[in-house]
C-alpha cells in the first residue's frame, strides 16, 4: 500500500509517486488514440463499404444520365419531330438528332468509367426496335442502353428503383434486337444481365 506521507528520510518519494501517476495517464491516453486511430484506419480501409458507397454512386448518376435523356426526348417529340427520323450521335449529330447541337434537347453525356466492369469506357447506345415486358403496348419501346455496366452498380439501380437488387438474368442476348426484352414487366428503367453473362443498364425515352 502507497503512502500519502513521507517522513524527513524519504521525502522524495510524494515526487517519486506524482510522476508515476503521470505516466499512467499519458500511456492510458496514448492508448485510447492508438485504438480510435486502428478503428478508423480499418473502416476506411474496408473495401466492401467503398465498394458500396462507390456503386450507390455511379448507380445514381447513371439514373441522372437517364432522366436527362427522357427529358431531351420528350421536348423532341413536343416540338413535332418523329421517332422514325431521330438518330442519337455523339459526334456531327444531324438536325434530326435528338443531341443536334442547335435544337438544344440535350447533349452526350458519357457514361461513367467507374460505372463499367472493366476499364473500355460505356456507351449510350439507341435501340428504337425493341419492346419492353409491360410497359405500354405490343409496339416498340426507345431505349437507351449501357453494355457491360458492373453488376455492384446494376444492382443498386434496381435497388434504388425498386427496392431489391436482383438483376434479370433471361434478358435478351442481342440487344439490337426488334423482340422484347425479357425483364421484369413493366419497368421502364432497370438492369439486368444479359444471357447469364454482362449486366445492362436501359432506360426506355417513351412507351409505345
Amino acid at each position: 500500500m502507497l503512502r500519502t506521507t513521507c517522513n524527513r528520510r524519504n521525502k522524495p518519494c510524494r515526487a517519486s509517486q506524482r510522476g508515476m501517476g503521470a505516466t499512467v495517464i499519458l500511456f492510458t491516453i496514448a492508448l485510447i488514440v492508438l485504438v480510435g486511430a486502428a478503428l478508423a484506419y480499418a473502416s476506411r480501409s474496408n473495401p466492401s463499404a467503398i465498394t458500396t458507397q462507390g456503386a450507390k454512386l455511379q448507380a445514381s448518376l447513371l439514373l441522372k444520365q437517364s432522366a436527362d435523356y427522357r427529358d431531351a426526348y420528350s421536348r423532341y417529340i413536343f416540338d413535332g419531330n418523329t421517332l422514325g427520323n431521330m438518330t442519337f450521335s455523339a459526334t456531327a449529330p444531324p438536325a434530326t438528332d435528338l443531341l443536334y447541337p442547335a435544337s438544344q434537347y440535350g447533349s452526350y453525356q458519357a457514361p461513367p468509367v467507374a460505372a463499367m466492369a472493366t476499364t473500355t469506357p460505356g456507351v449510350w447506345t439507341l435501340n428504337k426496335t425493341a419492346s419492353i415486358n409491360g410497359v405500354g403496348t405490343a409496339a416498340a419501346d426507345p431505349l437507351l442502353y449501357i453494355d457491360n455496366v458492373a453488376q455492384a452498380v446494376c444492382e443498386q439501380v434496381n435497388l434504388q428503383l425498386y427496392g431489391s437488387a436482383a438483376a434479370d438474368t433471361a434478358g435478351t442476348t442481342a440487344l439490337t434486337t426488334t423482340a422484347t426484352w425479357a425483364v421484369t414487366s413493366g419497368r421502364s428503367i432497370g438492369c439486368f444481365q444479359n444471357g447469364g453473362v454482362n449486366y445492362v443498364f436501359y432506360a426506355t425515352l417513351g412507351e409505345g
